[in-house]
This record gives C-alpha cells, structure tokens and sequence, in this order.
C-alpha cells in the first residue's frame, strides 16, 4: 500500500529562505537587549543617576526574566501558535521600549523583567523554528550571523547618535521602533510546528528518534562551554587596558570586531555539514584556544583586535554546530528553549568565577580556565555526536514491515 511522501505544508514553508530569513532576524532583535547590555545599562545609569549595585540588580532581573521564560517554554513551545505569540510578545516588548526612559527605578525592575520574559519567549518560538529546518546547522548560523552584525552596528551607533542626545530614553526608544518594523517579519514564520504530529524534518529523521540523554550532554558542554568563554569576555576591557591600550581603541576594537566575527557564523552556514560536525568544532577550538594565548601577548590595538576577532568568531563559529547536536538529540523539539537558557546560565556563573581565579592582576587562572572548559566541552559535543550517528544507523539497519 503505497502512501503520499509530500511533505507537510508546515514543513514547506519552515525551510524557506524567507522564513529562515525572518526567524533568523526576530531572533537577532530579540537578542538586541541581551548583546547590548552593557551599553543599555550604561546609559540607564548616566541619565537616572543609578549606582553599580542597582545597575547589577537591573541586568540580573532581565537574565532572570529571559531563564524563567527560556524554562517554561518547554511546556508551550509545540503547543502555542507561534505566530500569535511572537506578535504579541513583540508588542508588548515595544510597548515597554517606550514607556522604560519615563520610569523610576523600582517600576524599571518591574519592566526589565517583563522584557526579559517577552523577549525570551520571541527567542524560544523562532529558535526552535530554526532548529526545525532540514539544515539547522545552516540556520542557526544565520541566526548567530544576524544576531552579532545587528548588535555590532547597535553598539556602533547608539553611542554616537543616541545616547549624547537623548540618553537613555533615545535607547529605549530607538529599540521600540526596531521591535516594532520586526512585526512585518511575523506573518513569514509558520504557525506551529513541523516536528509535531510524527512531521520530522529530514535532518531529525535521519539521526532517528533522538535521546533525551544526548539532549542532556549538549545543555551541560554549550553551558560549560559559556562559563569558560564569557569570563574571559567579561574582562576583555581590562586586558586590554592591562596591554596598553586606551579605553577609546577599545570601543572601536569591540565595536568593529563583533561586526566582523559575525563572519564565523556566515563561515558556519556556508559549511553546513560537509565536512561532518566534529571536525568544525574542533577546528573551533583550536581558534579558540590559538586566541586565548595571544590576548595577552598583544599589545597594540591592531594586534590585540586581531586576537579578538578570531577569539570572537572561533566562538560563533562553533555555536551552530553545538546547537544543531542538541537539537538532534531532541526528536521532539521540547527542550530546544533550554539553549538559549544555559547559555544565560553560564554567562552568569563565568564572570563571577573568572573573577575570583584573578590573582594579583594576573589573568593566567582565566585563561586555563576558557581552555579547559572549551576542550572538556569539545569532547562532550563529539561523544555526544558520534553516539547519534551511531543511533541513527543501527535504527536504519532496523527492517521496517510494510502493509
């Protein structure tokens, strides 16, 4: 008995180049307070008169706001119209954008939180629309790409053309108008889901039915992985100032190489899976570890940006792979929330623990520890991937009966 093999409509339009594109971009958007957070709170401070302690407590309520979302979101991600949701959601972000430069601090807490919350559950829709195209791998670097060159022009202008003249508020607002032009994007992303009701894409079905125990391992190495690399990231400013190298070079250094180092996700994507998974990922850490050894040798800006932007786009370019893995190993789509949630998670915990490993200004201890956390990392995503491809082929050796 012979059935119709037509994909389902869900999955058609997930794997177009206009939907790719729209999700790729929500997700960027979404992101945008996240990736220019520093700036945002910078400026939050310079025109309401906040002190480091509230400046903490205002980021650490988003993060939380983004992890609680990110959580729930594997209870409602394959249930919920994503569409309505990602509509909605952006609404109410840009409603807040526009109210946040009016308020008083204890009412920004409030706000912060909730931006936390909506833009998280636009991240947990798009992304795990990304995860269920036939080349994931290619769509999340898409979405990385995307992400880092809109935050790199953000970070570049704002300070600029904003933030001298409106503070704050100008920030604010020009965010609200950004989530508000992403609202023509909405009606490219599909419904629902292609991976519910047995619709699995291609990518999925040919790795089988996936392994809750695989999905595990990959949420533990990206974690790991983002402790390690966000403790470097969080001190980059003061090694480079450590270097020589003025506040000012700086700004233009990180400004110009998170542009840039969005070349390593677009690297990611044009790569897909032609040379297999793990050997990407372990060129990626070579990058990563190559870069780590020369951050503190480089002493002028050329160099010292140049050690960035390969540190910097090492990191983007191992980030699809990563993601991908996981995803595989998640034949239901539930848990793919949970990425963008140990990435918080382990943003949170670096910076702390790189702090307490700095020993009389010396940075060695952070070093060893982005190293060691990017090679423990790499090993976990290369057991994890080998053990799926090996799923996936002793489930094809299965005969299947037929009616």
């Amino acid at each position: 008995m012979t059935q119709s093999s037509s994909p389902h409509p869900a999955t058609e339009m997930i794997n177009k180049p206009s939907t790719v594109f729209s999700a790729a971009t929500l997700l960027a958007i979404a992101y945008l307070i996240y990736n220019m957070l520093p700036l945002i709170l910078g400026s939050a401070a310079d025109s309401l008169g906040l002190n480091e302690k509230q400046i903490g407590y205002l980021g650490s309520i988003y993060m939380a706001g983004s992890t609680l979302s990110n959580i729930s979101a594997v209870f409602w991600v394959r249930r919920l119209d994503w569409r309505k949701v990602v509509f909605l959601t952006t609404l109410i972000s840009a409603s807040i954008y526009a109210i946040a430069g009016h308020l008083e601090y204890n009412s920004l807490l409030v706000t912060f939180f909730l931006l936390g919350v909506t833009n998280a559950s636009i991240v947990s829709c798009v992304l795990t629309c990304l995860g269920d195209t036939d080349n994931p791998d290619q769509s999340f670097g898409y979405g990385i790409g995307i992400q880092v060159t809109l935050a790199g022009i953000g970070a570049c202008l704002l300070p600029i053309f904003v933030v001298p003249e409106w503070g704050f508020q100008g920030v604010m607002f020009a965010l609200a108008g950004v989530a508000i032009a992403s609202m023509l994007l909405i009606p490219r992303l599909p419904k629902n889901d292609a991976k519910g009701a047995e619709r699995l894409p291609v990518a999925n079905v040919t790795k089988g039915t996936g392994s809750n125990g695989a999905v595990c391992w990959g949420i533990s190495g990206m974690m790991l992985y983002f402790i390690g690399q966000s403790g470097v990231w969080a001190f980059l400013e003061r090694i480079g100032i450590q270097g020589g190298i003025t506040s000012g070079e700086l700004g233009a250094i990180f400004g110009i190489t998170l542009v840039l180092s969005a070349a390593g996700a677009f690297l990611a994507s044009a790569i897909g899976t032609r040379f297999g998974r793990c050997w990407p990922i372990i060129g990626a850490t070579v990058a990563c570890v190559a870069s780590l050894y020369l951050l503190p040798i480089c002493k002028t800006p050329w160099s010292f940006g140049t050690a960035v932007f390969f540190y910097a786009a090492a990191w983007n370019f191992v980030l699809p792979f990563q993601m991908t893995i996981i995803t595989e190993g998640d034949s239901r789509g539930r848990f793919t929330p949970l990425i963008p949630a140990c990435q918080l998670l382990g943003s949170a915990i670096g910076p702390a623990l790189a702090g307490n490993l700095i020993i009389d200004g010396s940075y060695a201890y952070v070093y060893l520890l982005a190293a060691v956390t990017a090679i423990i990392s790499t090993v976990i995503f290369i057991a994890t991937e080998l053990y799926l491809t090996r799923r996936s082929s002793d489930l094809k050796a299965v005969p299947l009966s037929s009616s």
